[in-house]
């Protein structure tokens, strides 16, 4: 889910991450002149921190916790529902 900028609460899915930007399917999609090819469209990446985890389950964003278990593994949580993300 977004949570800043021009796309405020919109939901989708992440499609590629390069370090502290994300592109977001169908979210911030431009018009690219293109020689011969007339206009591309063209997805353009936004940084990270405008971009939260979306609870499927609860209809809500949720910030993401990071507990280590007695074996060493990292899970990844939510902060407010507790919850296990996959």
């Amino acid at each position: 889910m977004v949570i800043a900028g021009k796309f405020k609460w919109k939901t989708s899915t992440i499609e590629s991450i390069d370090g502290d930007f994300v592109v977001v399917k169908d979210i911030n999609v431009a018009k690219k002149a293109v020689k011969w090819q007339w206009f591309v469209k063209k997805t353009l990446p936004i940084h990270i921190s405008n971009v939260m985890y979306y609870v499927e389950s609860e209809k809500k964003p949720s910030k993401i916790k990071i507990e280590t278990t007695k074996d060493g593994k990292k899970i990844r949580k939510t902060k407010v529902w507790n919850k296990e993300i996959k």
